[in-house]
């Protein structure tokens, strides 16, 4: 393997792990009343902090993605 393919399996694993350490429900880590809140801002947003924390791991791995991709193209005409 080369340092480039070692890179990616870190790289998947740490991606991974990270994705399921935010995303895991923890035993006891959640109430079981929903707190009432003052502002119906606060209360709109307390549903959708896990589909705001996928949607932005969604967007990290379409950047991620794209980088990879435009610095392959690069070194492809380089050696060219």
């Amino acid at each position: 393997m080369n340092g480039r393919n070692v890179f990616a399996v870190l790289f998947i694993v740490a991606f991974l792990l990270l994705f399921y350490i935010i995303l895991a429900p923890t035993p006891g880590g959640w109430p079981e009343k929903v707190p009432v809140t003052a502002g119906a801002g606060t209360a709109l947003w307390m549903d959708r902090t896990f589909e705001v924390v996928l949607q932005g791991f969604i967007i990290l791995a379409g950047v991620v993605s794209i980088l990879l991709l435009l610095v392959y193209r690069k070194r492809k005409e380089e050696s060219a």
